[in-house]
């Protein structure tokens, strides 16, 4: 049972379509995801941003919604302060949007099958035990954040940890936060209980600390 792609998918990876420059190609946050929406996209790349939207909207509070996106994605504390998405949930709206759009155009979509369905309510306790080990470092909020998404949607929650721990490291410059090889051990473990692929965990590798 494999997923669909190699590298991170769904939410945590439109995040990235969100850089310090990406205003320079796009005029708002919507447009900025859709231009990455190209043709030739597979449709379960957009079929698993529109679940893990739904996803969000069906289970957290909007205000969760808002500090997860702050939390994970680059810049993410200036991402409402814009004035042209209000929270998170309204952000969400606006990206299943998206996704329809791009949709309505591929009369051939399916839907999602096999472990890209797969969102591990049996691996809730292990997710939330490595965002409790990581409480110490990761901001309050955002980890209680990411602990709610845990009881409604694991997989979702583990992937936006993925996320939340290099932007923390990249917030503390010129300091960083460093993982042990143990911790990544952990995290690469629970990657494979989830049958994701080769880049997703190993993204954050860099943040081994390989000298203590």
């Amino acid at each position: 049972m494999d997923r669909s792609t190699e590298f991170t998918f769904g939410i945590a990876w439109i995040m990235s379509f969100f850089h310090q420059d990406w205003t320079l190609d796009a005029s708002t946050e919507a447009e900025a995801v859709a231009d990455q929406f190209v043709e030739e996209l597979e449709p379960d790349a957009v079929l698993l941003v529109r679940r893990d939207a739904r996803l969000l909207l069906d289970g957290l509070p909007s205000d969760w919604i808002t500090v997860l996106w702050e939390g994970c994605a680059e810049g993410g504390e200036y991402f409402f302060r814009r004035g042209r998405v209000t929270d998170g949930a309204e952000w969400m709206r606006q990206v299943i949007g998206v996704c329809d759009a791009w949709l309505s155009r591929r009369p051939d979509t399916t839907t999602l099958l096999g472990a890209d369905r797969y969102e591990g309510r049996e691996l809730a306790d292990e997710v939330l035990s490595a965002v409790e080990e990581f409480r110490g470092v990761l901001d309050r909020e955002v980890a209680d954040a990411l602990a709610e998404c845990v009881r409604h949607t694991p997989d979702l929650a583990f992937r936006l940890l993925l996320r939340a721990l290099p932007m923390k490291s990249a917030s503390l410059s010129p300091e960083s936060l460093y993982l042990s090889e143990e911790q990544y051990a952990r995290l690469a473990a629970l990657g494979k209980a989830f049958h994701y692929g080769e880049y997703v965990v190993s993204d954050i590798k860099y943040l081994v600390d390989t000298i203590s």
